[in-house]
C-alpha cells in the first residue's frame, strides 16, 4: 500500500526540519520515496525537540544530519539493522558542520548534558548516533564510542 504524500517542508524545530531528517541519498540514487507516516513525524519532532535542538542551541554551529528516517528498503540498502531505530524516526546520524567543535566534544556534551535520550554513540570517530522514545522511561541514556 502507498504512503501517502506528507508536506516535507515543515520545521520541527528552529533549526531542523522534517525535510532534513527524512533526506537520503540513498533514496534518491534509488528512487525510493522515504516518506515517513505521522507517527515517524511525531518521533522526530521529539528527536529534534530533546536531543537536536539543544545541542544545536549549546555549540551555536550548524549540525548537518547524515541520516534520520529510514523507510525499510532504505534501511536495507544501507546495512541497517532490522530493529534501527532509524526505521521508527526515533533515531539520527550528526556531525558538526564546524571544525572548531570536535566531534568527542559534541558526544561528551551530549552524554554529559541532555536530559533525555535512549543512545548516544560516537561511531568510528566520523558521526554521532543519537536516538530518543517518546516515553522517556524506556530511554536507556546509553552512552558507547565504537
Amino acid at each position: 500500500m502507498p504512503r501517502r504524500k506528507e508536506n516535507l517542508n515543515v520545521q520541527l524545530t528552529e533549526h531542523f526540519s522534517l525535510k532534513e531528517l527524512v533526506a537520503s541519498d540513498t533514496a534518491r540514487r534509488h528512487h525510493i520515496p522515504n516518506i515517513p507516516l505521522p507517527c515517524h513525524i511525531m518521533r522526530l519532532k521529539n528527536l529534534a525537540v530533546r536531543c537536536l535542538e539543544p545541542t544545536r542551541q549549546h555549540f551555536q554551529v550548524p549540525i548537518h544530519v547524515n541520516s534520520g528516517y529510514r523507510c525499510l528498503p532504505v534501511n536495507s540498502l544501507v546495512g541497517g539493522a532490522e530493529t534501527s531505530q532509524h526505521l521508527l524516526g526515533e533515531a539520527a546520524d550528526i556531525v558538526p558542520l564546524h571544525h572548531d567543535v570536535p566531534l568527542t566534544a559534541m558526544w561528551e556534551w551530549m552524554r554529559d548534558s541532555l536530559p533525555t535520550y535512549d543512545q548516544l554513540l560516537l561511531e568510528h570517530g566520523r558521526w554521532i548516533h543519537v536516538s530518543c522514545r517518546i516515553d522517556t522511561s524506556k530511554n536507556r541514556r546509553e552512552a558507547i564510542i565504537i
